[in-house]
């Protein structure tokens, strides 16, 4: 029996769903691999905030090193480029994409290192995620 995300548990507690992430990927998510949290109302908006595949990729890369709402996350070009096998400016140009619509932000700390904040991703996701369910609804509608 096939399931959906229209029929899934999404009523379930927090704690409910994270206790099965592990036995959802059957090994593939271990201590030192872990996963990424992707709120599904960014997979449906993605057309409505024009980010192409090589965008939404580049975005989730960053994503898998926040896990702190507080704490910037810092990974190189260089090292998201060579995960997608793209050349660093293509890293490069969606990361200036995606700070130009709002979707992340970028800082300097006291260091000199450079960071992205993600405060403005959540905030847009979190006002659009009705939009999310209507986009969801036209796209099932055309079927």
């Amino acid at each position: 029996m096939a399931t959906s995300l229209e029929t899934s548990s999404i009523d379930q507690p927090l704690e409910a769903v994270k206790a099965t992430v592990k036995e959802k990927w059957q090994g593939a998510v271990t201590a030192g691999s872990g996963f990424v949290a992707v709120p599904v109302a960014l997979l449906k908006l993605q057309s409505k905030y024009d980010l192409t595949p090589t965008e939404l990729l580049v975005l989730i890369n960053l994503l898998a090193h926040w896990w702190e709402p507080d704490r910037p996350v810092y990974p190189r070009s260089t090292t998201i480029a060579k995960r997608m096998d793209v050349q660093t400016r293509t890293v490069q140009r969606a990361l200036a994409k995606l700070e130009k619509r709002g979707l992340l932000e970028r800082a300097t700390q006291d260091d000199g290192r450079r960071v992205f904040l993600f405060d403005k991703l959540a905030k847009k996701i979190a006002r659009d995620v009705t939009l999310s369910w209507a986009v969801d609804a036209e796209m099932r509608h055309r079927g």
